[in-house]
């Protein structure tokens, strides 16, 4: 069973996605911010992390430098969910998945990024 790290701060979302993912057969942790998010990152280590840019405490775009600057953690796939515009360099080598996104993108974007790491 992959394990997924959903870092977002908005509940709903948190919500929706645990929901459909854990349904789908992933196991799924829950972050609210990043600096949760890393925290949560290095306890369970995740195969993937499905990110979210804005959020408050900490963002997603300083979340994935941290991520990348760690030998731990720098391996993980993240999948940067968001829905503004979003440049090459702030994905910094990550998948992206604009908001709102239909069910079968996200399932499809998640599945494609565990079988490329697998």
């Amino acid at each position: 069973m992959s394990k997924l790290l959903i870092v977002d701060d908005e509940v709903a979302i948190l919500e929706a996605l645990t929901d459909i993912l854990s349904v789908e057969g992933y196991e799924v942790a829950t972050a609210a911010n990043g600096a949760e998010g890393l925290k949560r990152a290095g306890e369970a280590r995740p195969d993937l992390i499905l990110l979210d840019l804005m959020m408050p405490v900490m963002d997603g775009q300083e979340m994935l430098r941290r991520l990348k600057e760690s030998p731990d953690l720098r391996t993980i796939p993240v999948v940067v969910m968001s829905a503004g515009r979003v440049s090459k360099s702030e994905l910094q080598g990550s998948r992206f998945l604009a908001k709102p996104f239909e069910l079968d993108d996200l399932l499809d974007t998640v599945s494609a990024e565990l079988n490329r790491v697998h």
